[in-house]
C-alpha cells in the first residue's frame, strides 16, 4: 500500500472516530434538549444519530470493503461508548455527593420532639450550620449541601434519637435529608 492510500485511510478513520463522538453529542443534546427524552429512548436516540452518521460516513468515505466498514464501525463504537462511559461516571460521581439537610424552623410546639444540646450539635456541624443558618438570616427553612459522610452520621444521629422535630434551645426544627 503506498503512503497516499494509508494517509486516506487514516483520515477516514479519523472522520468514524469523530462520528462516534458527535453521534453522542447530537443524541445527547437533541435528545435531551430539544426532544425531552430520558431514559432508554434517550440511548436509542443516541444510537439512531450515531448509525445515520456512520452511513453517512462510509457513503462519503468511498471505501466499500467489509473489513474497512469493521474497522470504521469498531473504532465508532468505542468512541461512542467512551464518551458514554465518561458521561455516566461524571454523573453517578455527582449524584453521589449531591446530599443536603434541610432545616424547617416550626412555629407551634409539637407534640412529638427530641431535645438536642449545644455539645451534641458541635459534633454534627452541617446541622449546626443549617440551624445557625436559619437563625442568622431569619428564614424558616434553610437547605445545606453536605459530604456524604457527615449526610449520613447526621442521619444516624436523628435516627438514634427517634424523631426528625428536634427542639435546639427554645426553638423547634423539623430535619429532613435529601439527594439528587
Amino acid at each position: 500500500m503506498n503512503d497516499t492510500i494509508k494517509r486516506e485511510r487514516r483520515r477516514s478513520y479519523f472522520l468514524f472516530f469523530l462520528i462516534g463522538v458527535l453521534s453522542f453529542l447530537i443524541g445527547f443534546f437533541v435528545g435531551e434538549g430539544f426532544l425531552g427524552l430520558a431514559g432508554i429512548f434517550e440511548i436509542l436516540f443516541i444510537l439512531l444519530v450515531f448509525f445515520i452518521l456512520f452511513g453517512t460516513g462510509l457513503y462519503i468515505s468511498k471505501q466499500r470493503s467489509l473489513g474497512f466498514a469493521f474497522k470504521a464501525f469498531t473504532i465508532s463504537f468505542i468512541a461512542l461508548f467512551l464518551i458514554f462511559a465518561a458521561v455516566f461516571t461524571w454523573s453517578a460521581h455527582e449524584h453521589y455527593y449531591a446530599k443536603s439537610i434541610h432545616v424547617r424552623k416550626l412555629h407551634d410546639k409539637p407534640s412529638e420532639y427530641v431535645n438536642i444540646t449545644e455539645e451534641e450539635l458541635n459534633e454534627y456541624p452541617a446541622l449546626k450550620k443549617a440551624i445557625k443558618e436559619c437563625i442568622e438570616f431569619n428564614k424558616d427553612s434553610c437547605w445545606i449541601n453536605v459530604h456524604p459522610d457527615e449526610w449520613k452520621r447526621t442521619i444516624d444521629f436523628i435516627n438514634e434519637k427517634g424523631s426528625n422535630i428536634i427542639k435546639v434551645g427554645n426553638e423547634y426544627y423539623e430535619i429532613g435529608f435529601a439527594t439528587a
